[in-house]
């Protein structure tokens, strides 16, 4: 049995501190930058499908380090932490950007074809969707201790943070972007399975190498 702690992140490597280090000062800046008067973060880094369209691409992704709000900022750094030191045990960090980036951009190409919302909108609900799929998939039956509700298997930890996720959106960002965003956890599932499928295809004909160098012994 294992206990989700932020302990974990002392193992990181360079890629999963750098991901977490990002999402965490993202919304600080973009609050110090406002109430200075210095420079304003959402107004060039949010997601807004009308300005994708005139060619401002980076939207597609950098969005996601910037959250809706501090709730959404406390909250999802709190699943982005500990989901990402509990596979970046496992992951190189490489990997998990392009893992992360993934749902990230699935999330808003969808939006930016549908051309919604019609304001700028932020947060990672993608990345946490996709995440908490890999959680489910990787460690589903490890036994955690979630925090406030108490001991249960990991898949099904994943289902409740999936859930709680996915209502969070709902209400503050409408059913189309809710939609959006579980399309992005869902390329993470797709990935998951590709990766997989790859490595047990690797590893028959790794077994079929060495039963044909034996014939030949």
């Amino acid at each position: 049995m294992k206990r989700i702690s932020p302990n974990f992140f002392s193992s990181l490597a360079f890629g999963p501190r750098l991901l977490l280090l990002l999402f965490a000062l993202g919304f600080p800046l973009a609050l110090a930058g406002h109430y200075t008067h210095t420079f304003e973060l959402y107004p060039w880094l949010a997601f807004s499908p009308e300005l994708v369209w005139k060619g401002q691409v980076w939207r597609l992704l950098t969005y996601a380090f910037m959250p809706m709000g501090i709730l959404d900022w406390l909250i999802s750094l709190f699943w982005l932490t500990t989901l990402v030191c509990v596979l970046g045990r496992n992951w190189r960090g490489r990997e998990l950007w392009i893992y992360c980036l993934l749902s990230t951009v699935v999330t808003s190409i969808l939006l930016t074809l549908l051309q919604q919302p019609a304001f700028a909108i932020g947060g990672n609900g993608a990345m946490i969707l996709a995440l908490v799929t890999a959680w489910a998939r990787l460690y589903g039956r490890e036994r955690i201790i979630l925090l406030g509700i108490g001991e249960m298997s990991a898949r099904q930890a994943a289902l409740i943070v999936a859930i709680v996720e996915l209502l969070i959106v709902l209400f503050g960002l409408g059913w189309i972007v809710t939609l959006a965003m579980l399309c992005g956890g869902l390329a993470g599932w797709f990935y998951l399975f590709v990766r997989g499928k790859h490595a047990l295809n690797r590893h028959s004909r790794l077994l079929d190498s060495e039963r044909i160098a034996r014939l030949e012994i």
